[in-house]
């Protein structure tokens, strides 16, 4: 947040969450950072609508990480929010298809802030991810994974 001229919300709670606090006020970063707490899904859902960048950044601690997809990753395209995530395999496959992100490498605070200043800067860039993320939100969805889903267990059950 240091090399970044905007604010940052942060919703949810967990283990480090006192560790965050007194990074926030050693670094004089209060009035820079939003701590929301625990908020219920339709408070998540409006409050996702209101941001202007998405950020969902996974640590590569193992395999687990480095395949999976959060659910705010979808919940950003949903919402029509570009976001900052990773550059790993099921992350950049998405955005091979619909471009809705920009990818990073690492998590060092330099590449972070890079990110957040490219997507505050490049207006064009900015919403060419935002109208491709409107488009992906037509195909990403429960509805359509559902068929999908059902298809599959479907194929099992046969066999």
């Amino acid at each position: 947040m240091k090399y970044l001229e905007c604010k940052l919300v942060i919703a949810g709670d967990g283990n480090f969450m006192e560790q965050l606090k007194n990074l926030i006020n050693s670094n004089n970063l209060i009035n820079k950072i939003e701590l929301l707490g625990m908020l219920e899904p339709n408070q998540l859902k409006i409050k996702t609508s209101q941001a202007f960048i998405g950020i969902s950044l996974v640590e590569n601690l193992g395999l687990n990480q480095y395949w999976s997809l959060t659910n705010k990753f979808f919940d950003y395209i949903n919402a029509g929010i570009p976001q900052i995530t990773m550059n790993y395999p099921e992350y950049k496959k998405i955005n091979e298809q619909f471009e809705i992100a920009l990818l990073i490498d690492d998590l060092t605070p330099k590449t972070i802030a890079n990110a957040v200043n490219k997507l505050l800067d490049n207006k064009i860039y900015y919403l060419r991810l935002k109208e491709n993320c409107l488009k992906a939100k037509e195909v990403l969805n429960w509805e359509n994974e559902e068929k999908q889903l059902l298809n599959f267990y479907e194929n099992i059950l046969k066999n």
